[in-house]
């Protein structure tokens, strides 16, 4: 059952009816059908699911087409309703939104399973910090969209990015967001080459409810850095990985996977770590990051994985890492794959 509707003709419908309508030719989706697309139950059990809240931080799709999208989310009137420490830097939570909104319309064009793949600069222009009340929108442009014949499924969609407020004005902006779209067997395949048939642990519910959650970074107790202090050629730390990490239970249903950019997130606060102390920033933000790859996918099998910053220095104020890359590693610290998984250029924080 496919046509238009209004937010409003949506939001008055019950999930069995819902569910009957064709969510890859409507031009407005509401909330629950974006719900019911992460659980699943929209035809899409074997297919790419947006993630369950809350790391799914859209409201509704007012309009999507062969252009672009449009998109919005309201942060709760209170922070007690609010599942994140609202001290917390969510910047890259908000950019995982821009890689779902590419990956959803990707999946709408054909069948199969979204993967970000990389992307161009990002800058952040405001904070994207808690703030009661606050509405976010999101506008996404088409560039290219590659449909893969080759292999005879898939294709890779290419779009700009960008984070507004009410008033229009840009908080966030991403250019040349990447997001391939991989058939199902090929995910499979590489879940058991490296491990990810674990399955997850622990209720989504339990962890939303602790209006306390941070997204996941390295032990601070790990970090190693080499160099001199006005140039500091490697600092490294690592995180461990095993199926209780709470993203996992909602990244994705079915296909746990840690969200890439809670792994740029964690790159950020090492980077954060190292301005404020080694190069005197009194309270370091995210400014910008001029690429970042995404190569291979963290499953949910245990392990560790190795955040590595290279030619970090002061530069006009900001604090640069010229590269920096994440790597997977077993319990005996070694590679379970020889190249970096994630790579990054030129990851700069400034003072706030």
């Amino acid at each position: 059952m496919s046509g238009d509707y209004s937010i409003e003709d949506l939001d008055a419908r019950d999930d069995a009816e819902l569910k009957k309508l064709d969510w890859k030719t409507m031009t407005c989706l509401n909330g629950r059908l974006l719900e019911l697309h992460g659980e699943g139950e929209l035809g899409n059990e074997k297919f790419a699911k947006l993630p369950l809240r809350p790391i799914l931080c859209i409201d509704q799709i007012e309009w999507i087409d062969d252009a672009g999208i449009e998109a919005s989310f309201t942060f709760p009137e209170s922070a007690d309703d609010w599942a994140f420490d609202n001290e917390e830097s969510l910047e890259m939570l908000f950019q995982d939104q821009l890689d779902q909104l590419v990956g959803f319309w990707g999946c709408r064009k054909a069948d199969g399973i979204g993967r970000a793949l990389s992307s161009g600069s990002s800058t952040l222009h405001q904070s994207l910090d808690f703030q009661a009340g606050r509405r976010l929108r999101y506008v996404m442009e088409k560039r290219k969209w590659m449909e893969n014949k080759v292999s005879g499924g898939g294709g890779t969609a290419v779009f700009n990015g960008r984070i507004l407020d009410d008033q229009g004005n840009i908080l966030l902006e991403s250019k040349n967001v990447i997001v391939g779209i991989l058939k199902p067997e090929d995910i499979d395949e590489l879940r058991k080459q490296h491990g990810g048939m674990q399955g997850v642990s622990g209720a989504p519910s339990q962890a939303a409810s602790t209006g306390t959650l941070t997204i996941p970074i390295y032990d601070a107790a790990t970090v190693v850095q080499e160099g001199e202090p006005e140039l500091l050629t490697s600092v490294v730390a690592t995180q461990q990985i095993d199926p209780g990490l709470w993203p996992l239970q909602y990244h994705f249903r079915g296909d746990p996977v840690v969200p890439g950019n809670f792994g740029t997130h964690g790159m950020i606060a090492l980077l954060k770590q190292v301005a404020a102390n080694g190069f005197g920033l009194t309270k370091p933000v995210f400014l910008s990051l001029g690429t970042k790859k995404f190569s291979g996918m963290i499953f949910e099998d245990p392990k560790q994985i190795r955040f590595e910053l290279k030619n970090v220095a002061l530069q006009d104020g900001k604090v640069v890492a010229r590269e920096a890359n994440l790597y997977l590693e077993n319990s005996q610290a070694e590679r379970m794959i020889e190249g970096p998984i994630y790579t990054f250029k030129n990851l700069a924080v400034v003072d706030s």
